[in-house]
C-alpha cells in the first residue's frame, strides 16, 4: 500500500513537496523509532568517540533517517520517470571505471554499501545500456516478495534472490560469465558465519561472498555509491577497480581481501558518516590496540 501511495504520489505530486513531506517524517520518525535512534547513536560514538559531542552524534544518526526516507520517495520518483529524467535525477561519474573493468570479460561486481541512496545505483548503471543485476534478500513471505520484484523490474533492476544459497550463487556465476554486471550492498556486519576484521579499530563479523566469488570467478570489484550532494542532487560515483590479492583462493587470502572491502567502506563512512545506514552493523568486540585515529567526520547536507 505504501509503495501504490507512493508512485501515485509521484506522478502528481512535485518532487520538491515529496521530499519535504519525507523530511517531516523523518523528523516525527527519529523520535517515535527508539531503537534506530538508540542503536545508530550509541554506533556513531562508538567509531568517532570524544571527537564528536552527544549533540553531534544524535544529529549524524537523524540526518540518516532523513536520507534514507528521500531515498524511498526518489525510488517513487523514478518508477515514474523516464530514461532521460532519471539521468537528469542522478549525474554520473566515474563510467570509464566500469568499462575498463568489463572489458576484461569476467563479469563485474559492482560493491555498494546502504549509503546515500543503494537502491537506485543498478537503476542509473541500467539505463545506460549495461545489463544489470542486483542480489538481494527477499522478505519470507512470498507475495510481498513477488511484488518487490516487480518494483525492481520497474527501476530497471533484474533481481538476484541471496536464498536458496545454491541457487544464487549459480545464477551470480551464470551472470558474471555473460560479462554482466552484479550490485552487491555488502556492509551488513552481523553476528553469524563470516570472517572477523578491523573495522574502526573494533572487531565485525563481515561476510566473504564478494572476495570469494571475485576469486573463484576472476570477475572484478568495482566500488561504487550513490551520494547525496549538498544541493540534495543524486550522484553516483563508480570508482577504479579495487585491488585485490589474486595470489591464491585460500581463507587468508579471501581474509586478506575481506579487509580491503571493509577499509573501503571505512572511508567511505568517515568521508558520509550522515549518509550511512547505522543500524547495519554489530561490533563482535573492541580491539583497543588496533585503534587508528580518524579525521573527524564531515557532515554534508
Amino acid at each position: 500500500m505504501g509503495f501504490t501511495v507512493g508512485c501515485l504520489a509521484a506522478r502528481f505530486l512535485p518532487r520538491i513537496w515529496l521530499i519535504r513531506f519525507s523530511d517531516l517524517l523523518a523528523r516525527i520518525g527519529y523520535y517515535c523509532f527508539s531503537s534506530f535512534r538508540i542503536r545508530s547513536v550509541t554506533n556513531i560514538t562508538a567509531v568517532f568517540g570524544d571527537r564528536l559531542g552527544r549533540a553531534a552524534a544524535e544529529d549524524i544518526a537523524r540526518r540518516s533517517l532523513r536520507n534514507f526516507l528521500r531515498s524511498c520517495i526518489e525510488i517513487a520518483v523514478a518508477m515514474e520517470s523516464s530514461d532521460d529524467e532519471v539521468r537528469d535525477l542522478i549525474s554520473i561519474v566515474g563510467s570509464e571505471h566500469l568499462d575498463a573493468a568489463l572489458a576484461k570479460g569476467s563479469g563485474v561486481l559492482i560493491l555498494s554499501a546502504h549509503l546515500g541512496n543503494f537502491f537506485l545505483v543498478g537503476s542509473r548503471i541500467a539505463i545506460d545500456g549495461y545489463a544489470v543485476s542486483v542480489l538481494v534478500n527477499q522478505p519470507r513471505e512470498s507475495h510481498l516478495a513477488r511484488l518487490l520484484d516487480k518494483y525492481r523490474l520497474q527501476i530497471r533492476q533484474k533481481t538476484i534472490h541471496a536464498h536458496p544459497r545454491k541457487e544464487a550463487l549459480k545464477v551470480l556465476r551464470e551472470t558474471l560469465r555473460r560479462n554482466e554486471v552484479a550490485v552487491i550492498i555488502s556492509d551488513e556486519y552481523r553476528r553469524g558465519t563470516g570472517i572477523e576484521v578491523p573495522l574502526f579499530g573494533r572487531t565485525v563479523i563481515a561476510r566473504r561472498g564478494p572476495a570469494t566469488m571475485a576469486l573463484r570467478t576472476s570477475a572484478a570489484i568495482v566500488p561504487a555509491c550513490l551520494i547525496r550532494q549538498g544541493d540534495g542532487a543524486l550522484k553516483l560515483v563508480i570508482e577504479p577497480e579495487l585491488e585485490l590479492d589474486r595470489s591464491g583462493k585460500s581463507g587468508d587470502h579471501i581474509r586478506e581481501n575481506v579487509i580491503r572491502i571493509t577499509q573501503w567502506l571505512e572511508g567511505k563512512v568517515q568521508a558520509y558518516p550522515d549518509q550511512w545506514n547505522w543500524m547495519n552493523i554489530r561490533w563482535w568486540r573492541a580491539d583497543p590496540e588496533t585503534s587508528t585515529a580518524h579525521e573527524p567526520a564531515r557532515q554534508t547536507l
